[in-house]
Order: structure tokens, then sequence, then C-alpha cells
């Protein structure tokens, strides 16, 4: 069985729409299992890239059945080089990165949150997670979603038009 985090992965791939390009970093070896065999690690700065004109997306995609995504501790869900890759994306022009959260339980609830508004809190907090009321209360954008049978389709084409105004 997948797990539901590559899953909500998944789903979010499927529900991009056609006119638009969409890329999914390869994971290294080393994130499936016992990293004891590999010699070395690569880390993607970030889990895709969506492109839609004249933006291009560089996003981290998490998803939790929990309340919180931790970024402090020994195994942070998001990692210090997925903070930094997506800052350093802020210094050319057209690029939006950030984070879309999905928070399965209880609210079913996915949302995008740039990575200026991520810094921001993690600045103004001594917390080591973000929560839902956290990333609405730092400008979040709710992307909708419906249930279909089992699995969601994601609105990211009204995503991607609704930036626009937001920019």
């Amino acid at each position: 069985m997948i797990n539901q985090g590559k899953q909500f992965e998944n789903s979010f791939k499927e529900s991009v729409p056609k006119d638009c390009y969409y890329l999914r970093l390869k994971d290294s070896a080393s994130s499936f299992g016992s990293s004891e065999a590999t010699r070395f690690t690569l880390r993607q700065p970030y889990d895709c890239i969506l492109y839609a004109y004249p933006n291009y997306f560089a996003l981290e995609l998490k998803s939790t059945k929990g309340t919180a995504f931790s970024f402090k501790g020994t195994t942070p869900m998001i990692k210090e080089h997925q903070i930094k890759a997506l800052t350093e994306a802020i210094d050319y022009e057209g690029i939006i990165p950030g984070f879309v959260f999905n928070m399965r339980e209880p609210t079913n609830r996915t949302y995008f949150l740039h990575i200026n508004n991520f810094n921001k809190f993690t600045s103004e907090t001594t917390k080591s997670s973000i929560n839902e009321a956290d990333v609405i209360k730092y400008g979040a954008i709710e992307i909708g979603c419906k249930l279909k049978k089992v699995k969601y389709t994601y609105y990211i084409r009204e995503f991607i038009d609704n930036f626009k105004d937001v920019i």
C-alpha cells in the first residue's frame, strides 16, 4: 500500500492542468529505507517544479495526519536544505517558491505558503513546528480540492489563476 504522503504527491501531480509543465524531482535511493550501503546522498532542493506561464513554482509538498509540520529537532519533517533552496529561489524574477501543506486530519485542507512567509514565521517564533492556524495567519493560500472515490483532485488551475492577484 502506498503511503499517504506519496498518494498526496501523486494526486497533486494528476491534478496539474495539461497546459502546465510539471517535473517531479527524483528522490535519492537513500530516502527509501536504510542508507548504510549508500556512499553519498543527493538531496533534492524541493519536490517539484510547476511552470504556468509566466511563473515557475518551486514547491516542497508536505502532508500530515497530525496537526503540524516540524522544522527543528533530530528528525524534522521540513529539512534545513529545503528551506535554504526555496529561500535562494526568491532571488530570481518569476520564481514563486514555497510549501504546499496538506493537512489530512482533522480539516482535510491544503495550503500554499510562500517561503518568505514561512521564514517570517520562523523568525518570529520559538516554536519548532508550524500548524494550520500559523499557516493561515502567515498568509497561506488555500488550494481547493474535491474527494473523488478514494483520491483527491486539487484545483491547481484555480490556484495558479488566483495567485496572479496576490503577487
